[in-house]
């Protein structure tokens, strides 16, 4: 029988193809078009993402980007979570951004090239979710896509896994889950529990076994060494990070509660009618499950999109919520929309079908997808033109910062200090040169804020007394004197007999701006008339 196959794929006399090869690389052949178009549609929205998206979580700044930059540079902000007494976060996710990172930094220097450091680095993780996505082909998560997030990272593998039941290959699924958990983010271990119970049925047990103990053993080793180096001690940032967050050794909700319907509401805003599409899933995935051909394939494409409620649910019983916390299934979410995109023609023949013709019927179908392919393209477009808009002031006022020595150092330094504003501060990655440095002044803000890393006592090893978990405010992690200030950045003047305006960018006004609608969508000519903007601005101390 070998022998019986080896000579039908044989070519037939001058080297022309059998009928059999001849279908397959016609096959090819159309789909490497459609690949390359897939590819395209999905790498444009991403580049664009990581060169204009806002930061929307100061978390991704102070906890990733800031000690991103304080292993490139040599200074940096740190919040209590990377106190060797505390040590909740690893610091293998940093360096793994820093292999992207670290040989830019070199090349481009400690001046006005960090801004590109930071662009590139975003670049980088832009191609990697095209590439996840592209295994799974789906879009639409303009702002997940580039954050340097754990959520973010776990978001890519939470794809590939996908990608990987649908495709049946669990031992993929393995090692997609291993890696996105221990080095991306461990509570996200419940959005691959459908994936864990799909293994256990699809593949043979101590083969899979055999596949999670390879892969723990890869990603833990090295975890654990690294964390020793940088914490000078053993810590175990994993148990940590749970304990705190899940087991009940802390207190997220210190940070802020949001009610039951908070991720209905903000998947709505960013994905608007992807949202209800998907949704709709379990019934789309019932209508393509009557059909007869591909019974497996939906099935597994059932399982796949799983996560989605497995892990919407779980994240709208914690109190403390917060929008990236939805993105390791914002892929999955998009493709269960496209579930119920797929079933409509089956569904409208079988509604239809009795009252107008076959062809009215299939146009009417064709018609309702594009139509709702056109809408979600526009209210994506709109929603990402409204954040740029409305609330990207931060992301180039430092730009204007004398990138010459200014002459106005404390020490050896120049401070940039901000008040209520601290939050929004797009990292260290902006201040063009090496003499500047960040510093708070007291506001109207009443919780803890981050310290710089200090290498005169340990830098990464180091345990501020000034930080602590419950999120109480601290003195000593303020500036002294305002006035000492060599700039100041905020929406509100200080003084302005002490202070002169460098430059001035328009940020929206939440308080005087009453339609939310206009805010969270860019409507040509409208948004500007309705919505109201406030200036965001860098001030200069006078000599």
């Amino acid at each position: 029988m070998f022998g019986l196959r080896k000579r039908k794929n044989r070519t037939s006399g001058g080297g022309a193809p059998t009928s059999s090869n001849g279908l397959k690389a016609k096959s090819l052949e159309r789909k490497k078009p459609r690949t390359a178009f897939i590819v395209f549609c999905l790498l444009v929205p991403r580049l664009l993402s990581s060169l204009y998206n806002i930061i929307h979580d100061c978390d991704e700044v102070y906890n990733y980007w800031e000690p991103l930059h304080f292993l490139l540079y040599g200074y940096g902000m740190q919040t209590w979570e990377y106190s060797s007494q505390f040590a909740l976060r690893s610091h293998l996710y940093l360096l793994l951004h820093a292999l992207v990172a670290g040989p830019a930094a070199l090349w481009l220097g400690t001046g006005p090239g960090k801004v590109t450091v930071f662009y590139l680095t975003r670049a980088v993780l832009a191609l990697i979710s095209v590439y996840s996505e592209t295994a799974l082909v789906s879009a639409g998560m303009f702002s997940a896509s580039s954050a340097l997030l754990p959520s973010s990272f776990v978001m890519y593998f939470v794809t590939l896994a996908a990608a990987a039941v649908i495709r049946n290959r669990p031992q993929l699924v393995v090692v997609y889950a291993v890696v996105g958990v221990i080095l991306g983010w461990v509570v996200a271990g419940v959005a691959f529990l459908p994936y864990a119970f799909y293994v256990l049925f699809a593949a043979p047990f101590t083969r899979s076994l055999g596949t999670a103990i390879a892969a723990l053993t890869l990603t833990l080793a090295p975890l654990v060494v690294t964390d020793r180096l940088f914490y000078g001690k053993w810590a175990v940032t994993l148990w940590n990070f749970v304990k705190y967050n899940v087991v009940g050794g802390g207190d997220s909700s210190l940070y802020g509660v949001e009610s039951s319907t908070f991720y209905l509401r903000n998947a709505f805003t960013n994905l608007n009618l992807v949202l209800p599409l998907a949704l709709l899933a379990p019934l789309s995935g019932l209508v393509l499950m009557l059909q007869r051909r591909g019974t497996n394939v939906r099935m597994r494409l059932l399982i796949a999109v799983l996560p989605v409620w497995v892990w919407g649910l779980a994240i709208s019983l914690l109190p403390h919520k917060e929008e990236r916390f939805l993105y390791p299934v914002y892929p999955l979410i998009c493709l269960s929309a496209a579930m119920t995109l797929a079933a409509l023609p089956a569904t409208v023949k079988g509604c239809l079908s009795w009252l107008l013709p076959r062809p009215a019927v299939q146009l009417m179908a064709r018609a309702a997808t594009g139509a709702a392919c056109l809408a979600i393209i526009i209210l994506s477009l709109s929603r990402s033109l409204s954040l740029r808009l409305n609330y990207g002031a931060p992301m180039h006022l430092y730009s204007h910062l004398p990138q010459e020595e200014p002459g106005l150092h404390s020490g050896n330094h120049t401070y940039v200090c901000m008040g209520d504003e601290w939050h929004r501060f797009p990292s260290s990655f902006f201040l063009p040169a090496p003499w500047y440095r960040l510093a708070f002044v007291k506001s109207d803000f009443h919780g803890l804020l981050p310290v710089p890393f200090d290498l005169d006592q340990g830098g990464t090893a180091a345990a501020p007394p000034q930080l602590n978990s419950g999120n109480r405010e601290e003195p000593d992690n303020y500036w002294p004197d305002a006035s000492q200030c060599h700039f100041f950045v905020g929406l509100q003047h200080p003084d302005p007999d002490k202070w002169e305006e460098v430059a001035s960018e328009p940020f929206v006004d939440v308080t005087r701006s009453k339609s939310s609608l206009l805010r969270a969508f860019y409507v040509p000519k409208l948004s500007r008339r309705k919505n109201f903007f406030a200036s965001y601005v860098l001030l200069k101390r006078f000599s």
